[in-house]
């Protein structure tokens, strides 16, 4: 993301010696590590018990930072959220001291993109699985991490696309708040097709769109 100031924020995973980490940098505009951000212009963040993978990042207003991925809780990956401070400090006001780690299906959960509402909810999208395939999954937090509970089933929704395996690449927020969700499902035999859903404010699939 680019900051209003010009200063550029990548996000992803590094490597700390036995397993990956959320990991930001802050560049000023010209490109140098800005020091005024973590440390060194660096910071490094583990969340679950195991490896963590960030896939997505966004600038709320006020100059605060969320990641979104998953992380690795016992033996499966859940959605994972962090919240930084601009300083690149850990916002202690956003879930357990900066942290949010909420499970979906039986197995593997992972938030791949994040879109910030007017309102300042969070709205992560992904895929999970669900028993025997993996399936698109949506929900949405209030500002401090808790979730919303007016939003699908107790903050969450999972949606089953095509007949086999879904998976989750896009979110997008329309300007009237409904949300468009895309990827990839297999229909049929072995070959993936091009995949969208759009849900309605309060996460109802909006059967204005498409099939239902």
């Amino acid at each position: 993301v680019v900051q209003p100031d010009g200063r550029i924020v990548l996000a992803g995973a590094c490597f700390n010696g036995t397993n990956n980490d959320f990991c930001a940098v802050r560049y000023m505009p010209g490109g140098s590590l800005d020091t005024s951000f973590g440390v060194g212009g660096k910071v490094m963040t583990a969340v679950g018990s195991s490896d963590d993978d960030v896939h997505a990042v966004t600038l709320q207003p006020d100059g605060k930072l969320v990641l979104a991925g998953g992380c690795v809780v016992v033996n499966n990956f859940d959605f994972c959220t962090i919240r930084y401070l601009s300083d690149g400090t850990l916002d202690t006001s956003f879930g357990a001291n900066g942290k949010v780690i909420t499970a979906f299906g039986s197995g593997a959960d992972a938030a791949r993109s994040l879109v910030l509402q007017a309102d300042g909810k969070i709205v992560l999208g992904g895929d999970c699985f669900n028993v025997t395939t993996s399936d698109f999954c949506a929900l949405r937090y209030l500002a401090n991490g808790t979730l919303d509970a007016s939003f699908g089933t107790n903050g969450k929704v999972i949606t089953p696309v095509g007949s086999d395996d879904d998976f989750s690449s896009a979110l997008a927020l329309q300007p009237d708040g409904k949300m468009l969700h895309a990827g990839s499902c297999r229909v049929v035999g072995i070959n993936f097709d091009f995949c969208a859903v759009r849900y309605s404010t309060d996460g109802t699939l909006d059967t204005t769109f498409g099939t239902s």
